[in-house]
């Protein structure tokens, strides 16, 4: 009966892993903190017409979870790549120092930090090479909204008081809500944790 009971618990547990529409990632890093993100980022571009007419930037979200020790914090990873070359000097681009997410029209201002060596940036993999990647916090309740909006405007204000505003380009919103939800098990079974002898 016991072994039944094991076999149901695991089975409904990995059908409602699957049900999520995007797969999650979950890895371990160095300092034993778990992240866990999806592997759907939202890309947002804006053209570069002073480098070339084909020339663009672009700004990449994602969301990740870290569980450092049972304790929960979420970020936005923010990722800005080009498809100009940034090393020379006249296309170095200024720090990016705010992000704003204007969600139906209610604009949210999030503060970017660099990541660092107590919270190293998680692997992510963007098409055009990234020239800085950022971190903001930010709750479940501010990546629920930004999953369920209907319409978010996106914009980068540098440290040199520049806002860059950037148009949809790939991905959606909606894909986070795989992220947000959490693995329901069917009516009637009971979540159980079997204590270590």
């Amino acid at each position: 009966m016991r072994g039944k009971i094991v076999s149901l618990l695991l089975l409904s547990s990995t059908l409602a892993a699957c049900a999520r529409d995007e797969p999650l990632r979950s890895t371990l890093d160095g300092a034993g903190r778990t992240w866990v993100g999806p592997d759907v980022m939202i890309t947002f571009a804006r053209g570069a017409p002073r480098f070339s007419a084909a020339a663009r930037d672009y700004l990449y979200l994602a969301p990740v979870e870290t569980n450092d020790q049972g304790a929960k914090r979420q970020f936005l990873w923010v990722g800005m790549g080009s498809t100009v070359d940034r090393a020379g000097r006249s296309a170095a681009p200024s720090e990016a120092a705010t992000l704003i997410l204007s969600i139906d029209g209610v604009p949210l201002a999030l503060s970017l930090a660099p990541w660092d060596d107590h919270r190293p940036a998680p692997k992510m993999s963007a098409p055009a090479p990234l020239y800085q990647v950022r971190r903001a916090s930010v709750t479940r309740d501010q990546l629920e909204r930004l999953a369920t909006a209907r319409s978010v405007e996106v914009e980068i204000v540098t440290a040199a008081n520049a806002v860059e505003g950037y148009s949809p380009w790939q991905g959606s919103w909606s894909a986070w809500l795989a992220f947000l939800a959490p693995v329901d098990l069917p009516a009637g079974v009971a979540r159980t944790v079997r204590a270590e002898p």
